[in-house]
């Protein structure tokens, strides 16, 4: 009797999939007991093995697990590397109620509720932060859940909150705050002189870049430098196509600069960066003059 598993196949509600449930015999207290315990096996054994339909949803569902052992540790460490292309994206204020429940109480440790091979967002708001995290679901997809900040999304100009959220997405896809390129310190720098009211201080683990992100010049206008930041960065004697007025333009406009989207473009679509030149950036290249 030990050891010894049942297979029942049931309709999910949630999902139009069929399930398997796995049943483990319970030992009964007395030798009667188990002998009734026994033969409703065989009852069961007898009409699995009697029914086509039940042999075809054992096979399946031995074959699945034999493919989840094979795919174990298959999925790449992308923390710092280049998002897949596509997303099914869930965006927490839109959806129904019925959706953030199945949101909120699914077990995402289940792969069979999620397509194999395909990653999934969750985006939430949050008072404290913004950020992400990743989780593998049983090494054959991906869950991220995005935080973003509150003030980003109720900022009182609707460009510069535009910006804020973009930034914050765009670090997700693995495109990185400009001002902490290794190469930065040559083109921005903090202001540390006396009359200055700057408390910032850069991080003192800079982040990875791509190198599809890094064989394009410094931006000083990308959306990934905050709006603020002109306050307490300024441009270098090597950035003078640039003003310090124009640290940060990108995100208080709320749209990506030139140089941010071949960037981008670089590291999603090659194929549509079109023609730039990397020694023709914006801190060498002046602005072109409104008509």
């Amino acid at each position: 009797m030990r050891g010894t598993k049942t297979f029942v196949a049931v309709n999910s509600q949630d999902e139009d999939i069929t399930q398997l449930i796995e049943f483990q015999p319970i030992e009964g207290d007395t030798e009667e007991e188990n002998n009734i315990n026994e033969e409703e096996i065989k009852t069961t054994t007898n009409l699995i093995n009697s029914s086509p339909e039940l042999q075809q949803l054992l096979e399946d569902n031995n074959n699945n697990q034999q493919k989840l052992k094979r795919q174990q540790n298959s999925l790449p460490n992308i923390g710092t590397s280049i998002r897949p292309a596509s997303h099914d994206v869930y965006l927490w204020p839109s959806m129904t109620e019925h959706e953030k429940t199945v949101i909120r109480d699914a077990p995402w440790y289940h792969a069979e509720r999620w397509a194999e091979g395909k990653p999934y967002i969750v985006i939430r708001k949050s008072k404290k932060f913004s950020g992400y995290s990743d989780n593998n679901i049983e090494d054959v997809n991906r869950r991220s859940l995005i935080y973003l900040s509150e003030q980003s999304l109720n900022s009182q100009n609707v460009n510069n909150s535009r910006g804020m959220v973009m930034e914050q997405l765009l670090k997700f896809m693995g495109y990185r705050e400009e001002f902490l390129r290794p190469d930065a310190p040559s083109y921005i720098q903090l202001i540390t002189d006396n009359n200055s009211k700057n408390t910032q201080q850069l991080p003192k683990n800079t982040p990875k870049f791509s190198n599809e992100q890094l064989m394009w010049p410094f931006d000083p206008e990308s959306i990934t430098i905050p709006s603020t930041a002109r306050e307490w960065f300024q441009l270098t004697i090597y950035c003078q196509a640039r003003r310090n007025s124009d640290i940060g333009a990108g995100q208080r406009a709320g749209l990506l600069t030139r140089w941010d989207a071949v960037k981008l473009n670089s590291m999603y679509c090659p194929q549509a960066v079109g023609y730039a030149d990397p020694r023709m950036g914006p801190c060498v290249v002046p602005r072109k003059p409104k008509i």
